[in-house]
């Protein structure tokens, strides 16, 4: 340092060199006083600004390192900005999941500010004010009266609770700014001892429906997706987190934006909220009826794979609840429908044709150790004697089925399992359901084979496969031999605007030859039409099916507690049959009736086929009947008042916002998005109140909070 100062002292004196020599040499007094001043003047100016420049030099290199340490010291650990999570919406845009955040809220009674004692009252901050909040509390909340508020509060703060939490339940953000107002509270969190801590909340306008599919989150929000769509999107849903950091400046603490948050996108889902709502209720219907155990009904669009709706229960006491995804989860021995296949792999093999006769005799076929039996097996008219192949897809004989079978691939039995294959039923597919079941064909070489393997196999048993597998295998025969994969969203939406759409997948380009595609379409209508499935029959078009039956064979007994025999049931095809629209899988496990898939699985698809038809009569783009409007009456019955509910609403506000206060979150979102506004949601159940009032005038495209109790 001395050395840097005596270099600053030689700049001096180079610098005032020509004023020396003016003084020196000069002898006019008055021109010299003036330059001594200008030079002494001059000198501090070059001094200080010299001394500066030495500073900077000193503080960057000679402490900078040091320095760089204590500032280092005054920068916390960036914190995280949550990005808000993007919504789920159905495949016109309506909402199905948002988020909104919810609060705990606590208090630490350890505050020393609580201790201060007023000047005249000498009473304690907390002591006198305690009073004032537990009447704020219980005005809100209405759960204690005042006064077990404040003994709560009392106890809490004699024993000086670190994390005292003052209401049980989380909190919408509206009651939590209320509570950041309330006597002592609204000193913040130094003086007053108000924390709290934020839980993301998923809400869904229309409540069950789907509700398995659509999936759902943890409540802490990093955890992202738990299952279903939520789970399988949650990199896109989920945003990016922004980073904020804290610095101290000036004894002040300075919160810094290093990264700002991106939301989350919106995923636009296959499904269609109205044909959702008819599924999930004539599915349900029917399970009550029965007394099932679970069930599931898939409706998917023939020419895109698109999953239009499905719904998913199972009992629970006396109530029906989505807790697992029947559908896409349970890997079940499909029984009858099951034929399909292998009709499919004889005819295609050509060693049987629709020409082909089979001798049944009286229902009963022994294969090795075993019996195989016809459903009107005994008696001395049992069984069904000889018929054709046709005739024995359209009763859904058992034994017709496995004696082909056996006949022609007992020698060579892995020549059928590549035929299975060779359809496209095993071929992968990851489904947008994550953790869903498999496709399980067993081969020849498995331990697990039996000299009975074959001829089981051929009629649905001794293998898996989850019912949206058998319903991508039918939809595939009603596309054209084309085999679709099962599909749940349509795309990505960034503030509604459309950013990637997803395109149907092909799973497998020709399932079959045309000519064994022609065969069994008309081998499908004829189950409806003369077989075991006629209760499904419509009088608006023409149904494709069919109906399978399986014994439940579970810890090595297929009968239940008291005995009896364990079922479960399907039936699944395509409508109408002429020109497909829809392909549809019903299930059912274990009804507690006679277990007739026709009768109970074929009345919920003839329901849903029947009320799907109508919703695309009405949607119709051409604006041409599909349907007279008698046929439309007779057979929406209650739904039709529904509908003119909401038609109403909508009628009678014309370009004014309508009052929805009292209406479940469900009707409410339903009416505001149909009049083109952006419905926001706080809280969960019926409408409390709503940001923009009713009667004010329409603006298509505005936002509109909904507060919800």
């Amino acid at each position: 340092m001395i050395t840097a100062l005596t270099i600053i002292s030689v700049l001096a004196l180079l610098a005032s060199a020509p004023i020396l020599y003016a003084l020196v040499f000069r002898k006019n007094d008055a021109k010299r006083d003036i330059l001594l001043r200008y030079y002494i003047i001059f000198i501090f100016i070059c001094s200080f600004f010299v001394l500066i420049l030495f500073r900077i030099w000193y503080w960057q290199y000679a402490e900078g390192d040091e320095l760089r340490a204590i500032a280092e010291q005054r920068w916390t650990e960036p914190d995280t900005i949550p990005a808000k999570r993007g919504n789920i919406r159905s495949d016109d845009g309506r909402l199905m999941a948002s988020t909104i955040p919810t609060y705990y809220l606590y208090m630490d009674m350890r505050v020393e500010a609580f201790k201060v004692k007023d000047k005249e009252t000498k009473r304690e901050y907390f002591d006198l004010h305690v009073g004032e909040l537990a009447k704020e509390l219980s005005a809100l909340f209405k759960d204690r009266t005042a006064a077990q508020y404040e003994r709560d509060l009392r106890k809490a703060y004699k024993r000086r609770a670190a994390e005292y939490r003052i209401y049980p339940k989380p909190v919408s953000y509206i009651d939590y700014k209320k509570v950041k107002e309330f006597p002592i509270l609204r000193r913040g969190p130094i003086q007053g001892g108000f924390t709290v801590k934020e839980r993301v909340t998923r809400v869904k306008p229309f409540g069950s429906l789907a509700s398995r599919t659509i999936g759902d989150i943890y409540g802490i929000g990093e955890k992202g997706g738990r299952f279903g769509l939520e789970m399988y999107y949650d990199s896109v849903l989920r945003g990016h987190n922004g980073l904020a950091i804290n610095r101290k400046m000036a004894g002040r603490s300075t919160k810094i934006l290093l990264e700002k948050p991106e939301d989350g996108l919106d995923v636009i889902s296959t499904i269609d909220i109205d044909l959702q709502e008819t599924v999930e209720k004539e599915l349900l219907k029917e399970l009550m009826r029965t007394q099932a155990e679970k069930g599931t009904a898939v409706l998917m669009e023939v020419s895109t794979g698109e999953i239009k709706a499905i719904s998913n229960f199972e009992k629970s006491g006396d109530r029906y609840t989505e807790r697992t995804n029947v559908a896409a989860g349970s890997e079940i021995e499909p029984g009858s429908t099951f034929k399909l296949l292998s009709y499919m792999v004889a005819l295609e093999d050509g060693v049987i044709d629709t020409t082909t006769i089979v001798d049944t005799g009286n229902g009963a076929h022994k294969f090795a150790d075993r019996i195989m039996k016809d459903w009107n097996y005994g008696g001395p008219k049992g069984g069904f004697g000889k018929i054709s192949v046709p005739e024995a897809f359209y009763q859904s004989s058992n034994v017709a089925i496995s004696m082909l079978i056996d006949q022609h691939y007992k020698d060579n039995p892995q020549k059928f399992i590549d035929g299975l294959k060779r359809t496209g039923i095993c071929n992968p597919v990851d489904l947008e359901i994550p953790g869903h079941g498999r496709v399980k064909i067993k081969s020849p070489a498995d331990k697990n084979w039996w000299e009975t393997s074959l001829p089981w196999m051929s009629i649905g048993y001794e293998s898996s496969v989850p019912p949206i597998f058998m319903l991508m295998m039918y939809n595939a025969v009603a596309n054209n031999g084309k085999m679709m994969k099962p599909m749940f969203a349509k795309g990505i939406s960034k503030n509604g605007v459309m950013v990637e759409t997803f395109s149907p997948e092909v799973v497998c380009g020709q399932v079959c030859s045309p000519e064994t595609l022609g065969k069994l379409q008309k081998m499908l209508v004829g189950v409806v039409e003369e077989g075991t499935a006629k209760q499904v029959r419509s009088d608006l078009f023409t149904i494709a099916g069919k109906t399978g039956t399986s014994q439940i064979f579970e810890r090595g007994t297929n009968r239940d507690a008291e005995g009896r025999l364990r079922h479960q049931i399907t039936f699944c095809g395509y409508f109408p049959a002429e020109n497909p629209m829809y392909s549809c899988i019903v299930y059912v496990k274990e009804p507690d009736t006679a277990p007739s898939a026709g009768r109970i699985c074929g009345t919920v698809f003839k329901n849903i086929a029947e009320k799907a038809f109508i919703l695309a009569n009405r949607k119709t783009a051409e604006g041409e009947a599909l349907l007279s409007p008698d046929s439309v009456a007779d057979i929406m019955e209650t739904e039709a008042s529904a509908d003119l509910t909401a038609d109403g609403i909508l009628s009678d506000t014309g370009n004014r916002i309508p009052d929805v206060c009292g209406m479940p979150a469900s009707e409410a979102v339903y009416i505001l998005e149909n009049m083109g506004l952006h419905v926001e949601l706080d809280g969960t159940g019926r409408v409390k109140s709503q940001s923009l009032p009713a009667g004010s005038t329409l603006a298509q495209g505005k936002t509109i909070e909904l507060i919800l109790r």
